[in-house]
């Protein structure tokens, strides 16, 4: 016997789904939305770390043009001739260039959606970050030694304010490395640490015309741009820079003034000039 099926025995297969087909169009149908939505979110990061980084180049650059890049153009151009640098001075910025270059060339990696080989050359950083480090270290202390001051009232206030850059930098990259299965924390703390690398950049650029305080509007026109960002995007702000701009404001120049200072610093220094051959 032959039953025609009514209303009701037709949905049946319908409940037994779960859901209508049109409630189930409408649930893909906000899934690829969420998807676009996440793509042009990640696009629009990847356009702003890369542009970041670009700019942190660009300082470094021209911060540092008079003293060490525009040397091989002196031969060719009228420029006013660059001070004479010692071999270790050399080695620190030809290192300090690569990692910039390097930092460049992985953010544009992430960009281009080249994840994996990021992440192949990332590993890169367990040597380039000690090796700044080291170098700087040596650098500040070579400049020591050479009676170095610039507009510091001594060798030891100098060093304090110098030395202090690379070591901050190393602390924000390492972090950044230890929280690499996290990009969101992982790309703000690199970002970070570019920032407090190419500081010294800052201090050597056009802004220095206005004196201290003209340093201080660049660098912190770099710190709070990834904070502004992320409220413009998102209406939030990352914990990466909830707790890693307030460590890079506590170990700015008041703290190392208030270091260089004290009678231990000066000791140490002095001691290190003389130990150090």
């Amino acid at each position: 016997m032959t039953m025609t099926p009514t209303s009701a025995s037709q949905a049946v297969p319908e409940a037994l789904f779960g859901r209508s087909p049109d409630s189930r169009s409408a649930a893909i149908l906000k899934g690829e939305q969420l998807k676009d939505s996440i793509q042009v979110g990640q696009r629009r990061d990847h356009r702003f770390f890369l542009t970041m980084a670009i700019l942190g180049a660009i300082t470094v650059f021209v911060g540092y043009f008079p003293s060490y890049y525009q040397k091989p153009m002196e031969s060719v151009l009228p420029l006013t001739p660059s001070p004479v640098l010692a071999n270790i001075i050399h080695i620190h910025a030809a290192v300090m260039s690569t990692y910039i270059l390097f930092f460049v060339m992985q953010t544009a990696l992430v960009s281009v959606n080249r994840k994996a080989l990021h992440m192949t050359l990332g590993w890169a950083s367990v040597i380039l970050i000690p090796t700044m480090v080291t170098l700087g270290t040596v650098a500040v202390i070579y400049a020591a030694k050479a009676g170095h001051k610039s507009q510091w009232p001594d060798i030891e206030t100098a060093a304090a304010i110098n030395i202090f850059d690379g070591y901050v930098y190393a602390i924000l990259a390492a972090v950044a490395l230890l929280l690499r299965a996290k990009p969101q924390a992982h790309k703000r703390l690199m970002f970070y640490s570019l920032v407090c690398l190419i500081a010294p950049a800052i201090a050597r650029s056009p802004a220095i015309r206005f004196g201290p305080a003209g340093v201080t509007i660049v660098v912190f026109a770099f710190l709070l741009a990834g904070p502004v960002y992320d409220w413009i995007t998102s209406r939030r702000i990352h914990p990466a820079y909830l707790w890693s701009l307030p460590f890079i404001i506590a170990t700015m120049p008041p703290t190392r003034l208030a270091v260089a200072h004290t009678q231990a610093w000066h000791h140490f220094v002095d001691w290190i000039i003389v130990t150090v051959n």
